[in-house]
């Protein structure tokens, strides 16, 4: 017997090789491994967070557009934040997210927040509405708990043409276009955790169906639908992929990003989306 390996006194081959395979390969920071917490995802993501620079100028990016959106006020929520990068760029923010983590204020379920009615100016989520099975019934939490004028600012994932058939080919989470968001009886998605998913659900929700969620919730009024990302998000390799793009281009990838924005609805990865909480009687434009 080699040394160093533990002994299997079960007889279970693949125990063994589990709890040797868990000693080896990395903790993902997208989706948990056999083996893995869901607090570890969340560590593997803010270890990646720190060794990528180019991911950091992503989201960065991506976190300026965010602080753009915002209403006015000093209640800034996060929900499902728990790799903590949002503080860097709006450090008033409150972050919450389901799995406690070191880098949160709170711990909290995003259908069921410990918010008094009214009380947020804006409540943000980055990469978080399509992993809720039921995000209607968030969207009415979200209008329970914002002000009126308040908003809900989300960073969601867009399926185009492109990225459709990248994520199909190389990222783990699913993206199923028939499913049916406005599910009354039932999760749009059978749930396995906080990282279960359809990434599909925002592209549904805000761009081919955004005509019934405004007559389903017509208190929440849609400010913004922002196609975006093009190529260097995807080349960047995000969290956890190869990054294809060496440091000397990357001035000249961004200026490439600017270019082909007028291709997003075909080519983009991203979405922002914007919604203010209106009167419940207030005409939708």
């Amino acid at each position: 017997m080699s040394r160093g390996l533990p002994v299997n006194t079960s007889g279970d081959a693949a125990s063994l090789l589990l709890s040797i395979s868990s000693r080896t390969r990395p903790d993902s920071p997208t989706t948990p491994l056999p083996g893995q917490s869901d607090a570890a995802v969340l560590d593997a993501r803010r270890s990646a967070w720190d060794r990528r620079p180019l991911t950091r100028d992503i989201y960065r990016r991506y976190f300026e557009d965010i602080r753009a959106e915002l209403a006015p006020g000093r209640t800034h929520v996060e929900i499902g934040g728990g790799a903590g990068h949002l503080k860097a760029s709006l450090p008033h923010v409150l972050v919450s997210d389901l799995v406690p983590t070191p880098h949160v204020d709170f711990a909290a379920d995003a259908m069921h927040l410990p918010l008094p009615d009214r009380a947020a100016d804006n409540l943000i989520l980055v990469d978080v509405l399509h992993h809720l099975p039921r995000p209607i019934d968030f969207l009415r939490e979200a209008c329970r708990t914002l002000r009126l004028g308040g908003r809900l600012v989300m960073l969601e994932p867009y399926i185009s043409p492109l990225s459709r058939a990248v994520f199909r080919a190389a990222h783990p989470e699913p993206v199923d276009l028939r499913a049916d968001v406005f599910k009354k009886d039932g999760p749009v998605f059978e749930s396995a955790g906080p990282f279960s998913s359809n990434q599909a659900i925002p592209t549904l929700l805000f761009f081919r169906q955004v005509d019934r969620l405004r007559s389903v919730i017509p208190e929440l009024r849609v400010v913004t639908r922002k196609r975006d990302s093009v190529f260097v998000y995807p080349l960047s390799g995000g969290f956890s992929g190869p990054c294809l793009i060496p440091r000397f281009a990357r001035s000249a990838a961004w200026r490439l990003e600017t270019l082909a924005r007028p291709l997003c609805r075909w080519l983009a990865f991203r979405m922002l989306v914007t919604l203010e909480r209106m009167p419940v009687d207030t005409p939708t434009p």
